[in-house]
């Protein structure tokens, strides 16, 4: 059993969802600043910060050191998209002992946002690319036309 301090070794395979997660996301014209579709993921960058605080104060070290496994992933995405990009990123370099601080402080102070946008602002604020993830707006549906012979109740 691995020392309390230590999280839990992960399978390749787990830290590979992350990278490509990211590299979707950001899989465009080149350009970080405009995704082409709306972010769509899973896995533990789903989860509230609440869940991230959550685990903090009941001492849940699997899920804590499960959430780092998928943040180191985000950050080697990242690496990965700036590295091949026109992007003039650098490469984000954050251990364990850096991303738990950080990430306490953005969700301490964002409780409702999902771990992944805490990663988006960490690695932006280490230097990364910029990424723009807001949902586009949906277009205005046109107006149908009234349909002949329809009974209203």
């Amino acid at each position: 059993m691995p020392p309390a301090d230590r999280p839990m070794p992960m399978p390749r395979a787990c830290l590979l969802f992350p990278a490509l997660t990211l590299a979707l996301l950001l899989a465009t014209d080149g350009s970080a600043q405009a995704p082409s579709r709306d972010v769509k993921l899973a896995g533990m960058g789903i989860r509230k910060c609440t869940e991230w605080q959550q685990w903090k104060d009941a001492r849940n070290i699997e899920s804590r050191a499960m959430a780092l496994e998928w943040a180191q992933g985000f950050i080697a995405g990242h690496n990965v998209y700036a590295r091949g990009g026109s992007a003039t990123a650098s490469p984000v370099v954050a251990s364990v002992a850096v991303l738990i601080p950080l990430l306490d402080a953005y969700c301490l102070k964002n409780p409702e946002q999902r771990i992944f946008a805490g990663m988006v602002e960490i690695t932006q604020s280490l230097g990364g690319a910029k990424v723009n993830v807001e949902p586009r707006a949906t277009p205005p549906r046109a107006p149908q036309p009234e349909q002949k012979g329809r009974l209203d109740s």
